[in-house]
């Protein structure tokens, strides 16, 4: 015992304890290139998409403020080129806004009386309460579009994220250029803004609560986030605020029917009175 004793004794007097754990050298930080790389890698794999939840819709017009409650579903395909959003209530519908390739749509079922209003794509719907400026517009604010390889990053913020922006290729109404806040490459954004010429904010979405996607095609550590609560904001008279808490995102085929982005099928069961156009594509 007083062998051991004296041993114990021997290596802390001549150094024999361990020695402490080398830190690590910090990592560099992450440049523009591999956020969009692998944000062009995230809208890849959310090529086709769907979830559902509930909603919360505040707004004003000229009859005063509003709030409604809402079941919603979204479901794209073809990397939005195909999309369908749409909202009820108590088995009553509110809304149906949609696109394909060429056009936008929005049905609204309440109103008196009853409309659907049309629209090409590249021109931003006027007059409405849902989170649309087009479909275009939703894939930014729920980060599910590439962003281009112009993208710049800025500084960090005091939380360790940074805005990384970009220009649109093609502005749509007022909308010429978007930012989203981010944290590291393919992590979800935390919120993503759409921007004026001037750079006043014109859309914004808070992105929390990330869920992951399962693809068939891709291993479980490569699934792509998304958000689980998602909080839109128009910018604007009405000033429409959609707070969205999504559940069972994926990609069930059952989900992604054909008749979901098919106008003729949806004019056959929805029935609107009145049909408007609205405008012409921007002549850019």
């Amino acid at each position: 015992m007083r062998e051991w004793i004296a041993l114990v004794l021997a290596c802390a007097l001549c150094g024999c304890a361990a020695q402490p754990a080398t830190v690590p050298a910090p990592q560099p930080a992450a440049s523009a290139a591999e956020f969009v790389h692998a944000q062009k890698e995230r809208a890849k794999s959310l090529n086709a998409f769907a979830s559902r939840g509930s909603a919360e819709l505040r707004w004003k017009d000229e009859q005063g403020s509003h709030f409604e409650q809402a079941q919603v579903e979204l479901a794209w395909r073809d990397g939005g080129e195909r999309m369908a959003l749409r909202a009820d209530k108590v088995g009553e519908r509110i809304a149906w806004a949609g696109a394909d390739a060429t056009q936008w749509w929005i049905f609204e079922p309440k109103a008196d009386p009853s409309r659907l209003t049309l629209g090409p794509r590249g021109v931003a719907p006027k007059d409405s309460a849902l989170p649309f400026a087009g479909p275009d517009s939703v894939m930014e604010l729920l980060a599910a579009r590439a962003w281009p390889d112009s993208a710049k990053l800025g500084e960090p913020l005091p939380d360790g994220t940074r805005w990384i922006s970009w220009s649109i290729s093609k502005p749509i109404g007022s909308w010429c250029a978007s930012r989203a806040r981010v944290s590291k490459p393919g992590a979800l954004p935390a919120a993503v803004e759409l921007l004026d010429a001037q750079g006043a904010v014109l859309a914004s979405s808070e992105l929390s609560r990330p869920m992951s996607v399962e693809i068939a095609t891709l291993p479980p550590g490569a699934w792509p986030e998304v958000a689980g609560t998602t909080r839109l904001r128009m910018q604007g008279d009405g000033g429409a605020a959609w707070d969205v808490f999504w559940d069972a995102p994926g990609t069930n085929p059952e989900r992604l029917k054909d008749r979901l982005f098919d106008l003729n099928v949806l004019i056959e069961v929805m029935r609107p009175v009145v049909v408007r156009e609205q405008g012409t594509k921007d002549p850019r």
